[in-house]
């Protein structure tokens, strides 16, 4: 019998040093195919013009356009996937969600049945629970709160202890330590990179340096979707120095002709 208790996605708190056995690795059971992508970006500094590829991105994973409903036989995303796991919504109307990267893999959940969607969320601020969701980080100086998004498999909220704060930076470091447990599995592994700043641009080297040494490193950085992304996906003495950083254009055709060719979707 289903209900709402059962039904709702797990929350998990980590704290320090400390690691969910839980988190992540209990879905590997389930997920056939060995594949996790990591996709990071923009959030709140995102401009309106540079959030409208989000749907781009969204029908190429999906394999359908946003709102279509049934099948159709284009390939989508089977897999692990790691996001931020947060929602942005107005304080002045929480009904109203403003734009961002996470609100990507919740959207392609439901046609992509082979996939498991895992939030990895920072406490950068202290928490609060509200009848619209469970605040992660709310400033005076922004019209929006970050919450806790509705809709994933699974949640994990990393803290450095019950009192203290975590960073943004600390959301990218957990992902790569996930994905590197499920590299030493024989998975393979991507970062997905739409838009972003300055912490997308950290984890942007993070990866680039470790696909030095590995493959399983790999970068797709979406040329068109504004700051950072943009950035590296035109430098191309970057490019020539990290084999691994592969670059596709702003389009639902080019973003599935590369995830198709890195593993991403089938």
């Amino acid at each position: 019998m289903q209900n709402f208790a059962t039904d709702a996605p797990s929350l998990f708190i980590q704290t320090g040093e400390d690691k969910s056995q839980l988190f992540g690795m209990n879905f590997a059971r389930n997920i056939q195919r060995h594949f996790v992508m990591r996709l990071t970006g923009g959030c709140g500094l995102m401009t309106p013009s540079d959030a409208v590829g989000l749907a781009n991105l969204q029908e190429a994973l999906s394999g359908r356009k946003p709102g279509e409903e049934g099948e159709n036989n284009h390939p989508k995303f089977a897999g692990f996937c790691l996001f931020g796991g947060t929602r942005m919504v107005r304080k002045d109307d929480p009904s109203v969600i403003v734009p961002g990267i996470t609100e990507v893999p919740p959207a392609i959940s439901s046609a992509c049945p082979d996939a498991a969607m895992l939030g990895v969320i920072a406490k950068v601020g202290h928490m609060r629970y509200t009848q619209h969701g469970l605040v992660v980080h709310s400033e005076d100086n922004n019209d929006y709160a970050t919450i806790v998004h509705p809709t994933q498999t699974s949640t994990v909220v990393l803290q450095p202890s019950a009192d203290s704060l975590a960073s943004w930076d600390d959301e990218a470091k957990e992902c790569i330590n996930i994905c590197d447990a499920l590299r030493q599995l024989q998975w393979q592994g991507l970062l997905t990179v739409y838009n972003g700043g300055g912490v997308t641009e950290r984890e942007i080297k993070r990866w680039a340096m470790l696909g030095k040494s590995d493959p399983f490193w790999r970068v797709l950085l979406i040329n068109g979707s504004g700051r950072k992304a943009d950035e590296y996906a035109c430098d191309e003495e970057f490019l020539a120095e990290h084999p691994t950083v592969h670059v596709c254009n702003n389009t639902v055709e080019d973003m599935r002709l590369k995830l198709t060719e890195l593993g991403a979707i089938v």
